[in-house]
């Protein structure tokens, strides 16, 4: 179990991660989202005693990663991918580490296997792609065998079959009751595998809860209404205290469910047409979640004009 309290970390007058508190269990893939500059990397980094917090404290299991006399045996990460020695081939770059840490040889075979790197143990990491370094640094975080598994951005870089062959090992590290946390900018993709989703912006906690629980809070969710008398039936939502707005053909309703809709319709005579419920994306939430907390913001540009 990871516990973070009161964990801040600033540089100078920029406060990286603020205050914040957090605790990560066994058995579940939790995803870690949020805008560039949210703080992700600066606490997956506190975590494992890369930077020291300014203020309160991050303890796995009790303790703090830097006070475990085998910690690649209790954490696995995968921060930068790029953090290779480009002249040792992956073989290499494995039984470093496992002599280093007193693992035994065969699991740098195993992880060879898991992350599909046998045919090209004998290859220098400086050959590889970005999506086998990352194979590679998934490998690295997955020899020790680690109670917790934290992977930053792990989805870069990776084909239609290495997400897919993620998507599984992340269910299955889950299933055998480690705790796995994902940081990504791909919201399909930890919509895909997640259990539980946290959200920071500036430093912050905003959101902490399953992915059922995040839908079920997000104003994104309605009940997406066609009628034969759409006048009629808005009327009747309403006197229910449903918030109602036209949305296309039909109407836009939240705060009634549709059951509640198909009884009203049919207490009243009308015909429905449609009655369907419209559940967000991850991607919808997580705009709407972290809404004026990211500190740089995309905007919409007329390229006729810029390049004229």
């Amino acid at each position: 179990m990871i516990k973070l309290v009161n964990l801040t970390k600033k540089y100078g007058s920029k406060t990286a991660v603020d205050h914040l508190d957090l605790v990560l269990t066994p058995g579940a893939v939790t995803g870690f989202l949020g805008p560039n500059g949210s703080g992700k990397s600066t606490t997956m980094k506190m975590i494992i005693s890369l930077v020291r917090p300014t203020l309160g404290e991050v303890v796995v299991d009790g303790k703090a990663y830097r006070d475990f006399p085998e910690p690649i045996k209790r954490i696995g990460t995968l921060i930068d991918p790029s953090a290779l020695d480009k002249n040792l081939t992956a073989k290499q770059h494995l039984s470093i580490i496992a002599t280093a840490a007193n693992i035994n040889p065969q699991q740098v075979e195993e992880m060879l296997r898991v992350t599909g790197l046998e045919n090209a143990q004998n290859k220098k990491v400086k050959s590889y792609s970005l999506g086998m370094k990352q194979r590679l640094g998934i490998a690295t975080a997955l020899l020790g065998n680690p109670d917790t598994v934290i992977l930053d951005e792990p989805f870069n870089g990776m084909d239609v079959d290495g997400i897919k062959w993620l998507r599984g090992l992340f269910k299955q590290l889950a299933k055998s009751g480690k705790s796995v946390l994902v940081s990504s900018h791909l919201m399909s993709e930890i919509q895909a595998v997640a259990d539980r989703v946290v959200i920071i912006g500036q430093g912050k906690l905003l959101a902490h809860m399953t992915m059922d629980e995040l839908k079920r809070r997000s104003l994104s969710s309605f009940i997406y209404v066609e009628a034969n008398n759409l006048e009629k039936i808005k009327r009747v939502l309403l006197e229910k205290q449903a918030i109602v707005q036209h949305r296309k053909a039909g109407l836009e309703v939240r705060n009634l469910d549709a059951k509640e809709i198909g009884e009203l319709a049919l207490e009243n005579q009308i015909v429905l047409h449609e009655l369907t419920k419209v559940t967000p994306s991850l991607e919808d939430v997580f705009t709407e979640i972290t809404d004026g907390k990211a500190d740089y913001i995309s905007k919409e540009v007329n390229m006729d004009e810029t390049l004229n």
